[in-house]
């Protein structure tokens, strides 16, 4: 009945930055003899990992294109603007995107989920003519909350990723209209055979994200 082993998991960078730490805390604690590596990545690269068996779970924030993958939704996540103290769009509370379309935009580099998403929105609401003015393409969320701090543009980002902002009170958040949501999601192989330890974490992951709704 003991559960023992090792797991590779893989997780985009917001995901890695703000999810998993506790996730993977609470599963060891209840799993002691479980060893797990984590290799972090954008969504572009975790998929990768998974369809080439580098991984053997991987955890993304955008959706999935292969079929022949396993892909569970884990939780909804909310998206929202992010403006400097100060700016004049911090009056608000809510902003539309043409609003956002007239500042320098900080986002992150091709390949991420969190791009891919805001790219979507962009082309649903205003048509895939006109895009973001993208000033910078930075490869993490600390980095983009950062430049946006310093004053150097705007953007949008996961509300999972802002609480220290928030408390500190140095990034203004405004809501989006219409709102951006997308899910965090599980990826596996279909056919990869499964050790009970990849059943047990799965399950155990299942039960986090119901918790975190």
């Amino acid at each position: 009945g003991e559960i023992s082993g090792s797991l590779t998991i893989g997780a985009s960078t917001t995901i890695a930055e703000y999810m998993l730490p506790s996730l993977l805390g609470d599963f060891r604690k209840k799993y002691e003899d479980v060893v797990i590596h984590l290799k972090v990545s954008n969504t572009e690269g975790i998929v990768s990992m998974v369809e080439n068996n580098v991984i053997d779970l991987g955890v993304v924030e955008a959706q999935v294109g292969n079929k022949n993958l396993v892909v569970e939704s884990c939780r909804d996540d909310k998206l929202v603007a992010i403006v400097p103290k100060g700016h004049r769009l911090a009056e608000k509370e809510v902003v539309e995107l043409s609003e956002l379309m007239e500042y320098p935009f900080i986002c992150r580099e091709e390949g991420s989920g969190t791009r891919e998403v805001i790219e979507e929105y962009v082309c649903n609401a205003e048509g895939c003519k006109d895009g973001l003015n993208v000033a910078m393409e930075l490869g993490s969320p600390e980095a983009v909350k950062g430049a946006v701090e310093a004053g150097m543009g705007i953007s949008i980002v996961s509300e999972a990723t802002i609480a220290k902002e928030l408390k500190l009170q140095t990034l203004e958040v405004l809501e989006l209209d219409p709102p951006m949501h997308r899910p965090f999601s599980f990826v596996h192989q279909k056919q990869k055979f499964r050790v009970r330890v990849m059943d047990e974490l799965l399950e155990f992951a299942r039960s986090y994200c119901e918790k975190e709704d």
